[in-house]
């Protein structure tokens, strides 16, 4: 526990400083002492997640044991990892704060000892009333910061606490299986014959009751399934795909909309595009693994016409554009800590630059599918809006599903939180 300690600590002074979690917990697994086991490596991407998700209650809670103030790093984020072990893990306590202890002297000297010790036993003996005592507030009941609390609540007035705390869960693993190889019931039985067990969701998706790695699914290697939250697997059947038709997927990394897309129908021209050329390969890869073609994929910024657009019109356009990420923080919990109220309008721009430069790809009779995995009607519901009102060629379809409410998935025990709009070209 001393390793996965001390590690977890490294990575999210990271994450508090600016940087993404998985490179993070990336880098922080190579400063480890020696290989990690599964149990190791799982174990320390736990915390990290865990930490980041609890970060305004684990925060107040300590800061009612600092009789003179709170430590500098390394030792106030060491305090947040034994803090979380101890509010929200089965592990030992007495464990927990021997080994945070020494984890202490190897990252700021013996001196401290005590002091984490002393903290972390006071924190066991006044544990409920700490909790009350964070929970008094929204922002430490539900760990998010405060600009964000207060958006969903305009926004959302019947739905921000289901939000809020659909947030504060764990994901649910889900799966896409491919149509080209068997039926959703076909895998199932495969699951089940293996003790897995799962239940459908939408047209091919499967829920497992327990997460799992990819290398312990059936044919995962052969291409038989994917991992794809229930969310995402709406973006190809809202597409309306037909063969032969030709397809765009404007921000296609890291590929799982571009290949449920080809999985979905035969026979279509799928074009590719993502600005960033190391995620477009993971884009690659994932069709590779999967056996299935795009007719072209390019790294480019698919909002500049003049650098990729062969003057043929698409039928069919994906612009699952650059987002928040609001709507799927219990996925990247460090979403809610790195963003900025002042993002939202700059994504709201670069969304809007890019549905405007794409329209002009579109064939009359053809449709774009606008999509994002945020909450922010900025980024949704306003942006759709602006679009219909610049754009007299253009009309919104309905989406006709009861999960969906004026284009929002909200967050629920199977689904992450996503808009949709089905803009189609008269």
């Amino acid at each position: 526990m001393i390793e996965i300690q001390r590690l977890s600590t490294l990575a999210l002074i990271r994450v508090f400083a600016g940087k993404n979690l998985d490179h993070a917990l990336t880098d922080a697994r190579g400063q480890a002492a020696g290989q990690l086991t599964d149990h190791e490596r799982a174990s320390l991407q736990d915390v990290g997640y865990g930490v980041l998700r609890h970060r305004t209650e684990l925060e107040r809670v300590l800061q009612e044991l600092y009789v003179k103030g709170a430590p500098q790093p390394p030792l106030d984020t060491l305090l947040m990892v034994a803090a979380y072990q101890l509010l929200h893990t089965r592990s030992a306590h007495h464990a927990i704060v021997s080994h945070a202890v020494e984890t202490a002297a190897l990252l700021a000297g013996v001196g401290c000892k005590g002091f984490v010790n002393g903290v972390l036993r006071n924190l066991l003996r006044q544990r409920e009333t700490l909790l009350t005592q964070a929970h008094s507030t929204d922002a430490g009941r539900f760990s998010h910061p405060e600009w964000w609390i207060e958006k969903l609540k305009e926004q959302y007035p019947t739905l921000w606490e289901e939000i809020l705390t659909q947030a504060q869960t764990r994901a649910p693993m889900t799966l896409r299986v491919n149509r080209r190889h068997s039926s959703r019931d076909q895998y199932q039985a495969r699951l089940k014959q293996l003790g897995l067990e799962s239940s459908p969701v939408g047209e091919v998706g499967l829920v497992l009751a327990e997460p799992l790695s990819v290398e312990a699914l059936p044919g995962f290697d052969a291409g038989d399934v994917s991992v794809q939250d229930a969310s995402a697997q709406w973006a190809a059947p809202l597409l309306g795909l037909h063969p032969r038709q030709r397809v765009l997927d404007a921000c296609a990394a890291p590929g799982g909309k571009t290949s449920h897309i080809l999985e979905q129908t035969t026979d279509l021209e799928v074009v590719a595009l993502d600005r960033d050329a190391g995620r477009l390969k993971k884009v690659e890869a994932s069709l590779q693994r999967l056996k299935l073609t795009a007719a072209h994929t390019q790294a480019v910024d698919a909002g500049r016409l003049e650098d990729w657009w062969d003057q043929k019109l698409f039928d069919r356009v994906l612009l699952d554009a650059p987002c928040s990420g609001s709507g799927v923080v219990r996925r990247h919990p460090d979403i809610k800590w790195l963003r900025r109220p002042e993002d939202i309008p700059q994504l709201a721009q670069e969304q809007e630059r890019l549905l405007e430069a794409l329209w002009h790809v579109v064939r009359r009779g053809g449709r774009l599918l606008y999509v994002t995995c945020s909450l922010f009607k900025e980024e949704n519901q306003d942006q759709v809006q602006g679009f219909l009102q610049r754009h007299t060629d253009a009309r919104l379809n309905p989406i006709e599903d009861t999960h969906f409410k004026e284009g929002l998935l909200t967050p629920d025990a199977l689904h992450d939180g996503f808009f949709y709009a089905v803009l189609q070209k008269t």
